[in-house]
């Protein structure tokens, strides 16, 4: 029995020897400046949460958009006005907006066609010309592809 007393003892003699030699040495072990993450610091820089990347990606397309509304300014403005889901909703459907659309780009006719042409030579892909019209407006050609629903577009400017 007393040697489990012995036992008992000089494990709390090392417990508190141990204890003082951690204080002695600073207590726990420090975290340094690197070893903390993006978090503690107040940053998100390696987020990977879902809605985290989605905002990036959210971003980068309004900034991509943004570049390309500035290189075809007249195709946006068209397909944006006229192919929303208000105007396609007030009109009853794709013929009727664009029937709409072209009575009142008949003016700006020649603008239209040159645009719609640049956009068709400078994309040569279906996904890059379905990536500026899906950019600009509400509409979905997926049926009728993208380009040839373009290519039907500028012809029938062609024929105003």
């Amino acid at each position: 029995m007393i040697a489990i007393l012995d036992l008992i003892a000089l494990g709390i003699v090392a417990l508190i020897a141990v204890n003082i030699w951690k204080g002695f040495n600073g207590g726990a072990r420090r975290v340094s400046q690197n070893d903390r993450g993006p978090v503690i610091d107040g940053r998100a820089e390696e987020a990977t949460a879902p809605a985290a990347r989605a905002a990036a990606l959210l971003r980068e397309f309004e900034n991509t958009r943004a570049e390309l509304k500035g290189r075809y300014p007249a195709t946006f403005a068209m397909l944006g006005g006229y192919l929303n889901s208000h105007t396609l909703a007030e009109h009853g459907g794709l013929e009727g907006a664009v029937g709409e659309m072209l009575a009142d780009w008949a003016p700006r006719r020649d603008e239209a066609m040159r645009e719609l042409t640049k956009i068709l030579a400078e994309n040569e892909t279906e996904d890059e010309v379905r990536a500026i019209v899906s950019a600009a407006c509400d509409a979905d050609f997926s049926q009728e592809g993208y380009r040839a629903w373009l290519t039907w577009l500028l012809g029938r400017f062609n024929a105003y």
